[in-house]
């Protein structure tokens, strides 16, 4: 096979595996460097995409953080965004887009945690645990704690 094909196929194969998924950049060279492509079938892959706006990966780092702003803390969406090699730059506009606020994730995390149960009905171990859980989510301390009302 030729490279002309090859180079046809890798275009191919890119338009297929975004037809279903956004990804960036990095996750469309991986999936094709996976597929068994050369890396200047990829590289021409991705620039094929590219010149149709297909991968953004300021745009996909906004709408990420607009999709989970309300069901992840901020340094877990950051985190899944560097997980995926997006750019800081793009990952610091995206956050600010949102608003750095991670409350009403925090929020919806901890009913889901004390199921409706008041946080004031926990005694002060249940209080830590459920702070130390949240926590590892990658929410800030003195929001747990502010929320919790046991910072105390």
């Amino acid at each position: 096979m030729d490279i002309e094909e090859r180079f046809v196929q890798g275009r191919k194969k890119a338009m297929a595996l975004l037809m279903h998924n956004d990804r960036t950049r990095w996750e469309l060279c991986d999936r094709l460097g996976r597929a068994g492509f050369e890396q200047e079938v990829i590289e021409d892959a991705v620039a094929y995409v590219e010149s149709f706006h297909y991968i953004d990966d300021l745009r996909y780092a906004t709408r990420f953080a607009e999709i989970y702003s309300e069901t992840r803390s901020i340094q877990r969406i950051r985190f899944d965004l560097q997980k995926r090699h997006v750019p800081e730059e793009y990952i610091d506009i995206a956050l600010e887009n949102i608003g750095w606020d991670d409350s009403a994730a925090l929020e919806k995390e901890l009913r889901k945690l004390t199921k409706e149960k008041d946080a004031e009905e926990l005694s002060y171990q249940e209080r830590q645990k459920l702070a130390a859980k949240l926590y590892r989510k990658g929410f800030r301390t003195e929001d747990i704690f502010s929320c919790l009302n046991c910072g105390e």
